[in-house]
């Protein structure tokens, strides 16, 4: 273990690490922040490298921006919004804010690569209003969407469920910005517009 040693007149104790210590420490910490990180992606982190696009043939035309019901492909994975619900909360566990809405986007997405692909839905999707603002999940939102777009999506298979936002009864457009890979800034995001009738 360590030493102690005492220091000077004043008789201030010095503990030192030994060299075992030392170097668990050195070798743990970037361990960690790695393992961290790692486990921070959302969809798909290792799906958009060459080695994975290559085995998928070609790719279709990349757009910024898709509408309801539109298919989409980033990466090795299969977008398609399926449809939009509003709820004041009186059949959800706990109700909005006064004011505010649920709103749940129903999803589905499929996994056309070899490999299976973590998605998280809190840092892979952003819901912002029709004036840019960023739209929060709140407790009653999560609680109240079904089948939760979370979890690990198998080679060739494809998830359906919802996310949900709370947000104004006065917004009627959004944009769901999908976030492929958080940790990679070259990574591009898609935008799908969404409009509700309240």
């Amino acid at each position: 273990m360590g030493k102690i040693v005492t220091v000077g007149k004043a008789g201030k104790q010095r503990r030192y690490c030994s060299q075992a210590q030392y170097c668990l420490l050195v070798l743990l910490v970037p361990t960690l922040l790695f393992l961290l990180g790692a486990g921070a992606l959302t969809t798909q982190a290792h799906t958009n490298s060459p080695q994975f696009l290559t085995s998928q043939g070609s790719i279709p035309v990349f757009q910024d921006e898709y509408k309801l019901g539109e298919t989409f492909k980033i990466g090795n994975l299969q977008y398609r919004i399926d449809s939009v619900r509003t709820s004041t909360g009186k059949t959800e566990i706990r109700s909005p804010r006064q004011g505010n809405v649920y709103l749940f986007v129903n999803l589905t997405i499929e996994n056309k690569s070899l490999s299976d692909v973590e998605v998280r839905s809190v840092i892979g999707f952003k819901l912002k209003d029709s004036n840019g603002q960023s739209q929060e999940s709140s407790l009653g939102a999560f609680l109240g969407a079904k089948n939760h777009i979370d979890g690990t999506i198998r080679s060739a298979e494809a998830i359906s469920g919802e996310l949900g936002y709370e947000v104004s009864q006065e917004a009627k457009e959004f944009s769901l910005i999908v976030i492929p890979d958080p940790l990679d800034s070259k990574a591009k995001n898609v935008s799908v517009k969404l409009s509700i009738d309240k």
